[in-house]
């Protein structure tokens, strides 16, 4: 990905973060990257939507880079690994002192309805994402409960976690979602068997 590029998806990022698509503008993106005019926007975008939907997938990409790679460690206990992703996550926004949000939360919240390329995408991206944890959830299904419904879980845990992010970013109070974080453990552990539960407690001492 050329130098130019990279500035472009940087500053549009930042600033869609910050204001939203809607409130960003392709001038706002040029300035905020530093170029000379909007012809060099246009040599690497046609449209602003087409930037939108770059950034998704990027943001996506880092996301799964460094927290959804933790779901697929094989060395690692199944459900250990799941815990280690909720705290993924958590750092993930202390890093912006829990004032950034999720992008895919963000944006769904602002485009779902209004713009169908939108809603399509961010769609795909939070059922990669569930997928993800459905896999794992599948890989731990002899410590579970025989009752667990691994689709709705995953759904779950994905709403708990973007729920707390959002109520995190409103109040600029990282420790809402560290507590929520806490909680959502604890709820993932009441599905797990008695024996499969104490096994993991001990390899936690």
């Amino acid at each position: 990905m050329s130098d130019r590029r990279t500035q472009i998806l940087d500053a549009a990022a930042t600033l869609i973060s910050e204001r939203g698509f809607t409130s960003t503008s392709v001038d706002d993106v040029i300035k905020g990257a530093k170029l000379s005019g909007k012809s060099h926007f246009y040599h690497y975008f046609k449209s602003k939507e087409e930037l939108g939907y770059e950034v998704l997938n990027r943001q996506f990409e880092r996301f799964a880079e460094r927290g959804l790679a933790i779901l697929r460690e094989p060395m690692i206990d199944p459900l250990e690994r799941l815990n280690l992703f909720i705290d993924a996550v958590v750092a993930l926004q202390s890093e912006s002192g829990g004032r950034r949000g999720s992008p895919f939360g963000n944006l769904a919240a602002e485009l779902a309805d209004a713009h169908e390329g939108f809603r399509v995408r961010i769609e795909a991206v939070f059922e990669r994402w569930a997928s993800q944890i459905r896999s794992l959830l599948w890989e731990a299904r002899p410590q579970l409960l025989d009752d667990v419904d691994a689709v709705r879980l995953s759904r779950f845990i994905i709403a708990a976690l973007e729920g707390a992010v959002l109520m995190t970013r409103v109040k600029r109070d990282l420790s809402v979602l560290e507590g929520i974080a806490a909680d959502l453990k604890r709820f993932i552990a009441m599905h797990v068997r008695d024996g499969a539960a104490m096994q993991q407690n001990r390899s936690h001492e």
